[in-house]
C-alpha cells in the first residue's frame, strides 16, 4: 500500500504496517475521507463530523464518567502483548464525556466532555509521531479520551502536548472548547505542528496538511481567488465547500442543526457512514448513520456523569429516531467485546490484519481481548 511510505519512520516500518491496515477502518484517504468543522455565529455553536468509509462502520456512543482511575496503554502493548519500556501514567478523570467509539470503550474516534472540550481525529497520511522512551506512551485513541478526562480548554490540551508520546496510525486532530477556541494538531517528521487563533482562520479539517488546505482555498472567490465555489460540484475540495458554507451562514428560521447537516452533506463524497453534530450552546448531540438513517438526538446537559451511575452506551447504528436517551443501556465487557469484534472483522476480511498481528507474535483474538478488557482495569474513585 502506498500509504505506508509516508506515514511512519523506517525504524518502525514493520510494526507500523499493522497500524496502516488498522487505519482503513476509520478514514482511508484512498477515495474515502473524514471531515470536521466548527460553526460559531451569534447564538449558533455547532461542531460537525463525517466518518467516511466504503462499508458500514460498527460502533457505540459512550457516556463516560468523571472520578474514574485509569492507566495508560500503548498500541505497541495492545498489538504485541509486550510491555513498552516507557514510563507509566495514571490519572483520575475530572470530567464526564460523550464519545463516539468504533473500537470499544476508552478508545474513541472523537467526543466532547461536560465542560465543552471537543476532540476529533481525521486521517493524515504524512503523520509521523515523535519517539522518546522517557515520556509515557499512549495509544492515540486513548490519548483523546485522556484529554476529555482532564481538560476544559484548547490551551490546556496544547500545554500537555509535549508530555505524552502517541502511537498508533496516521491521524491529525481537531480540538475546540466552549469559548470557541479551536486548534489543529499535526505530527510532521516527528514534530508537533499546531495551528490555532490567527494561524487557523478556517475552523475546518479534512485529510490534508492544514496549511496546504489554506493555500488551495486561496484560489476560490471570497477567499482571495477568482474560481467560483460550486456546491453541486463534488470535485471541489471538501474543505472549500465547508469554508464557503460557514462564511455564508446567516441565522434564519431554518434550524441551525439542519444547516449543520447541510454542511456535512456538502462534504459527503459517497462514503459517509457516520454524521454527527454537537450543539454546544444547547448541549445536544444529533447523529445519523448509513444504516440508521433517521436523525436521533439526546441532551447531554441533563446526564449525570458521576460514578454513582453506571456507564451507558448506545449502538450508533440503531434504527431509531428522535430522542434516544432512554435507549442507552448499561455497559458490559461482553457488549464491549462484541463491538470490537465487529470492528476487527470489518478490516480483517482478507486475513491481512491477522497475519500482521501474528508476525508480531500475537493473535487477533488476544488484541480483541486486551482492548475489550482494558476498561475493567479502571476504578471508580
Amino acid at each position: 500500500m502506498d500509504i505506508i511510505k509516508s506515514i511512519f519512520s523506517k525504524r518502525l516500518l514493520l510494526h507500523n504496517s499493522i497500524l496502516v491496515l488498522s487505519c482503513i477502518l476509520f478514514c482511508s484517504t484512498t477515495g474515502y475521507a473524514c471531515s470536521t468543522y466548527m460553526l460559531r455565529e451569534g447564538d449558533t455553536f455547532l461542531i460537525g463530523h463525517n466518518l467516511d468509509m466504503p462499508y458500514e462502520i460498527p460502533g457505540m456512543i459512550v457516556i463516560n464518567k468523571r472520578g474514574v482511575f485509569k492507566t495508560n496503554i500503548s498500541w505497541y502493548e495492545i498489538s504485541t502483548s509486550r510491555k513498552h519500556s516507557s514510563p507509566n501514567l495514571s490519572w483520575v478523570s475530572k470530567y464526564g464525556s460523550i464519545t463516539f467509539n468504533p473500537l470499544g470503550r476508552e478508545f474513541p474516534d472523537g467526543g466532547i466532555n461536560e465542560e465543552g472540550l471537543y476532540i476529533q481525529e481525521m486521517t493524515l497520511t504524512e503523520t509521523e509521531f515523535p519517539e522518546d522512551d522517557k515520556r509515557p506512551r499512549m495509544f492515540m485513541m486513548q490519548w483523546m479520551q485522556f484529554q476529555l478526562d482532564n481538560y476544559e480548554t484548547v490551551m490546556q490540551v496544547l500545554d500537555n502536548l509535549p508530555e505524552i508520546i502517541l502511537d498508533g496510525w496516521s491521524w491529525h486532530f481537531f480540538v475546540a472548547d466552549k469559548k470557541g477556541n479551536c486548534a489543529c494538531i499535526e505530527f510532521i517528521e516527528g514534530k508537533a505542528v499546531v495551528y490555532t487563533a490567527k494561524t487557523m482562520p478556517i475552523p475546518v479539517m479534512c485529510n490534508s496538511i492544514y496549511s496546504h488546505e489554506l493555500e488551495l482555498l486561496k484560489q476560490y472567490d471570497g477567499f482571495g481567488g477568482q474560481q467560483k465555489v460550486d456546491l453541486k460540484n463534488k470535485q471541489t475540495p471538501r474543505f472549500v465547500h465547508a469554508a464557503y458554507l460557514i462564511k455564508n451562514f446567516i441565522e434564519t428560521s431554518k434550524t441551525a442543526t439542519s444547516y449543520g447537516f447541510e454542511i456535512l452533506e456538502s462534504m459527503n463524497r459517497g462514503g459517509t457512514q457516520w454524521s454527527y453534530i454537537i450543539d454546544v450552546t444547547n448541549k445536544k448531540v444529533y447523529f445519523r448513520t448509513s444504516t440508521g438513517k433517521k436523525i436521533k438526538y439526546f441532551d447531554y446537559g441533563k446526564i449525570d456523569f458521576s460514578c454513582k451511575r453506571p456507564v451507558k452506551i448506545i449502538d450508533i447504528n440503531a434504527k431509531l429516531q428522535g430522542d434516544v436517551i432512554e435507549h442507552f443501556i448499561n455497559y458490559s465487557t461482553i457488549i464491549n467485546k462484541q463491538f470490537i469484534q465487529k470492528a476487527i472483522d470489518s478490516i480483517d476480511k482478507d486475513g491481512a490484519f491477522s497475519k500482521r498481528i501474528e508476525s508480531e507474535g500475537n493473535t487477533i483474538q488476544n488484541v480483541i481481548e486486551t482492548m475489550s478488557s482494558y476498561p475493567d482495569k479502571t476504578i471508580c474513585k
